[in-house]
């Protein structure tokens, strides 16, 4: 009866034991994969600041879907398209990362983001909460989904 408890604890630490060891080796791999895609932010903010649909083209996925906050719904072309045609430019934006949760090969960020639109263009800028979804594909960061919510004045 003994040597069966004994068997049994064994078998119910050993998954215990296994976690543990390869804590190590996970925690070097999500804070590798943090920066990563805190890199990846940066680059999406300097490419939108700088209106570079070359880099945004890179960070977007293919599936990737914008809602705006008055509820629109851009894919990834749309959304480019309208840099291209000059619809949405901006002058300068910021943002400063509120939270962020890191999943295996999936990340969430919530940002402040401000933007300042250049005059003209057909959407509005000011303070924004954005949730931002990457996900790693083909061994890379990329935005799959964005959503703003205004906050504060327009």
């Amino acid at each position: 009866m003994k040597r069966i408890l004994l068997t049994m604890a064994m078998m119910l630490a050993l998954p215990a034991l296994i976690l543990c060891q390869s804590n190590g080796k996970n925690a070097d791999k999500k804070g590798g994969s943090e920066q990563a895609v805190r890199q990846t932010l940066n680059d999406l903010a300097a490419g939108l600041g700088k209106n570079d649909t070359a880099v945004l083209d890179r960070i977007y996925a293919d599936n990737y879907t914008f809602v705006g906050d008055t509820g629109e719904i851009m894919t990834k072309a749309q959304r480019i398209g309208a840099f291209k045609s000059g619809d949405l430019k901006y002058e300068s934006i910021s943002h400063e990362v509120v939270s962020f949760y890191l999943f295996g090969d999936t990340a969430t960020v919530i940002t402040r983001f401000t933007g300042k639109m250049a005059s003209g263009v057909k959407y509005s800028g000011g303070k924004f909460l954005t949730s931002l979804t990457f996900v790693k594909l083909k061994g890379r960061w990329q935005l799959v989904a964005a959503h703003n919510t205004r906050i504060g004045e327009r």
